[in-house]
């Protein structure tokens, strides 16, 4: 079992406001949902991307 010490950061997410007016929609939203930063990367997130994807990432990240 590694014993590597995991930084944890607080994070909020803003509700999902019904604007019936607007052009975007969340899902497709040129704004990422999360962003991870680390010393040699910046991974960007966005809303609608598959769970699987996050997770391998995160494994790949914890790995390092």
């Amino acid at each position: 079992m590694s014993t590597t010490k995991l930084t944890i950061v607080p994070v909020t997410l803003d509700p999902i406001t019904d604007n019936s007016s607007s052009t975007t929609s969340p899902q497709n939203s040129p704004e990422p949902s999360c962003i991870i930063k680390t010393t040699s990367a910046e991974i960007s997130f966005y809303n609608g991307v598959d769970e699987r994807i996050i997770q391998t990432i995160l494994k790949e990240l914890n790995n390092q």
